[in-house]
């Protein structure tokens, strides 16, 4: 998701990036290959080859969680740069390009037509707010578990969190095909008006 805000400020301000096969390979493909590589390689070699052992209870409604928590280093690093970062990137990122975009139609002395911008505005407002609803809850928990706070102290809190997090890569795709309906259907109307 950090990934699509910035490629929305290419696409938007920087087309030419993009305008030839190779460009369009380094600039879109490799970055989105090498984030796929990185996040599984990632969690593939700290769950599968670290030198501690997973336990599980089943009795619980969280039956465990990789024993690459119980080293500090690790779980510091996957936190700051895996969870925390993305978050205040895509909200800083989006907020950036909107800003962005007025004031450059500001310095060219053009009016601000909204309706031609508000495809844009609601795709990244809708998907950047989708996505901030269901991951704040639990980058804010990782946050003050950071700094300080025991697991013990946020109990049952933490248990729905942690679930509320997986509803992100349930529904972001309705959210896209419901931008993307919106913009089908635009488009059929301005159809039938020619």
């Amino acid at each position: 998701m950090s990934w699509a805000t910035i490629e929305r400020h290419i696409l938007v301000f920087h087309n030419n990036w993009i305008n030839t096969k190779i460009k369009c390979f380094l600039i879109h493909y490799l970055p989105l290959a090498l984030i796929i590589l990185y996040g599984f390689g990632f969690y593939i070699i700290v769950i599968f080859f670290s030198s501690c052992e997973n336990e599980f209870d089943y009795t619980q409604n969280w039956c465990a969680y990789p024993c690459y928590f119980s080293q500090k280093s690790i779980m510091m690093y996957d936190a700051v740069f895996n969870c925390l970062l993305p978050t205040p990137l895509i909200i800083i990122t989006n907020s950036l390009l909107i800003i962005r975009v007025v004031k450059q139609k500001q310095r060219l002395h053009q009016h601000i037509k909204w309706k031609k911008h508000r495809k844009m505005i609601l795709q990244t407002i809708s998907c950047s707010a989708f996505f901030l609803l269901f991951s704040l809850p639990m980058t804010s928990l990782i946050l003050t578990h950071l700094c300080g706070i025991p697991y013990e102290a946020t109990g049952q809190v933490e248990l729905y969190f942690y679930f509320i997090s997986y509803f992100i890569n349930i529904f972001i795709p309705f959210i896209c095909l419901v931008n993307n309906t919106l913009r089908q259907i635009t488009m059929k109307q301005r159809a039938f008006e020619l």
